[in-house]
């Protein structure tokens, strides 16, 4: 049993360096999405050492936290990073690899919009057919950030005419159809079309969405830009559907039903990966 546990443990460390070495490589291409990737399998591995024991956040790592605004700050925290794991102090590592976390995810926000959609032109074009639809549904958000309005549709489109296919291999097909819809409809409401975006709203939330449900929960993007423009009745049947889903929230909806009813304007989740 000593043996192959002695064999073991070096080739983690060098798996871990390679995830080190992957990690300053996407930096330094500014592919900070990818970055983040490479840090996943080094918290797994802290939280598994410290039994998933949750970070203690005390006024030193709140400071901390708003240093993490630039790429020398990520660099020099993954550097202390590494050297914690490589000595087993994973109780100071887990503070580090979520600094790092934190500083990659808001790079990757500050990148100008269609610098991230070039990168997910390139991440389509290299994509392999299992990858294809997760890297679609990608294309389409990022034109949507980007504006792109031609690409936001095409991609949607595409998406669902491959989810809807009958020999459909890949993730769950109900997120990425309302993933899908509700791109399709923010790129319709762009280009004026009001009642196409109001049907791809309500067909959004007419897709079985468990697994959406079970983890995220549904996307507001739609919602929030057809209240903008005064659309309040299928926003209203769009909530119903919320009301009567698996979502972990389900019951607010019926609060904002209210609020629409006396003419507000409810504050709707602005964050959703759908």
């Amino acid at each position: 049993m000593l043996l192959p546990l002695l064999i073991a443990l070096p080739l983690m460390a060098q798996e871990f360096d390679t995830n080190f070495d992957k990690m300053l490589f996407e930096i330094n291409r500014s592919r900070y999405d990818k970055a983040l990737h490479q840090l996943f399998p080094l918290q797994a591995h802290i939280r598994s050492k410290l039994d998933n024991k949750p970070i203690k956040v005390d006024e030193t790592v709140a400071a901390q936290m708003g240093q993490m605004r630039n790429t020398t700050a990520v660099l020099s925290t993954i550097a202390l990073l590494r050297t914690q794991v490589e000595s087993n102090q994973f109780e100071q590592a887990q503070v580090q690899a979520m600094l790092v976390g934190m500083g990659l995810s808001g790079l990757w926000a500050e990148l100008p919009a269609y610098q991230r959609l070039n990168f997910a032109k390139e991440d389509l074009a290299q994509a392999i057919s299992g990858t294809r639809p997760l890297e679609l549904r990608k294309l389409a958000y990022a034109a949507v950030d980007a504006e792109d309005w031609q690409t936001a549709r095409s991609a949607s489109v595409e998406l669902i005419a491959l989810v809807e296919s009958k020999d459909y291999k890949g993730g769950d097909p109900g997120t990425l159809k309302h993933s899908a819809l509700t791109v399709r409809g923010l790129a319709d409401l762009a280009k004026g079309d009001i009642a196409a975006a109001e049907k791809a709203i309500v067909d959004s939330m007419r897709v079985r969405t468990e697994e959406l449900m079970r983890l995220s929960g549904p996307s507001f993007r739609l919602a929030i830009e057809l209240l903008a423009k005064g659309r309040r009745t299928a926003v209203d049947q769009f909530l119903i559907l919320v009301s009567e889903s698996t979502w972990r929230d389900s019951s607010k909806a019926g609060e904002w039903r209210k609020e629409l009813a006396a003419g507000k304007t409810p504050d709707f989740p602005r964050f959703s990966s759908n």
